[in-house]
């Protein structure tokens, strides 16, 4: 299900409050993958739209190979073929602090998915291995120079992708993709009446926001390793969810159908 990418980083914005984070975010690139229209996230379309991401994509330049529309999303690779996808270049030469990479990635359920991000070729940050449930990465691009093309390769399986940002951010608290801050589970995920959550140690409250950044329910989780939560009386949609707590902040999304 499609969430706007200004409102999903609204919402994301107002879980960074008393983070430290400073206001000064300037949107220099952005694709939410809205044209890819065809397809669901469990049912993507089956045709490789690699020949022609320029009809579709917000900018032209895109390249990449085995790229399938997911309904709002897209889904790169097969099961037994890597793929990948390239943004065009992005001029950095207006960017006064720091050049921030975010992007939502997730795996095909079960695969053992890993993907590397390049920066102008070159490997930015440690391969990273997604979860089944959409995950938000940051990353920086302090390396990048006055111009930036960024590759988003499998290096195994299939991953979904969504959400592609470049900020210039005058921040002076920046959370890099870290694997052991992403180790929440979250399942079912879509879900109808209950979601669960396992390794939930170290966090102590559970707020949702709806894409809008309005607080919906707010709960005090105790630091216990597991939750459950139900969702009677939220409506279908998308939800930003965030842990706080001794081990810092975790943001993700839930669906509701």
């Amino acid at each position: 299900m499609k969430r706007p990418l200004l409102l999903f980083f609204l919402a994301v914005a107002i879980t960074l409050l008393n983070s430290s984070q400073l206001p000064g975010q300037s949107l220099v690139f952005s694709e939410d993958f809205s044209g890819f229209t065809t397809g669901t996230h469990s049912s993507p379309s089956t045709y490789d739209q690699s020949e022609s991401l320029d009809t579709k994509t917000s900018e032209p330049g895109w390249t990449g190979y085995k790229v399938y529309s997911a309904g709002g999303e897209i889904k790169i690779g097969t099961a037994g073929i890597n793929g990948w996808i390239t943004t065009p270049l992005v001029d950095l030469t207006g960017v006064t602090g720091t050049a921030m990479l975010r992007f939502d990635i997730s795996r095909w359920p079960d695969d053992a998915t890993i993907v590397q991000v390049y920066l102008n070729g070159s490997p930015l940050g440690d391969p990273l291995e997604p979860l089944d449930e959409f995950q938000t990465v940051e990353l920086s691009l302090t390396d990048a120079g006055s111009s930036c093309s960024i590759r988003f390769e499998s290096l195994s399986k299939r991953f979904y992708l969504d959400n592609i940002q470049i900020s210039d951010d005058n921040v002076t608290y920046i959370t890099n993709y870290d694997q052991s801050q992403t180790r929440i589970r979250i399942y079912p995920n879509p879900a109808f009446d209950l979601v669960c959550f396992e390794n939930t140690t170290g966090y102590n409250k559970l707020d949702i926001y709806d894409i809008t950044g309005r607080l919906i329910r707010t709960y005090q989780t105790g630091d216990r390793d597991y939750l459950q939560i139900g969702l009677s009386g939220i409506p279908r949609g998308t939800y930003i969810i965030r842990f706080t707590g001794l081990q810092g902040i975790f943001t993700s999304r839930i669906i509701k159908y």
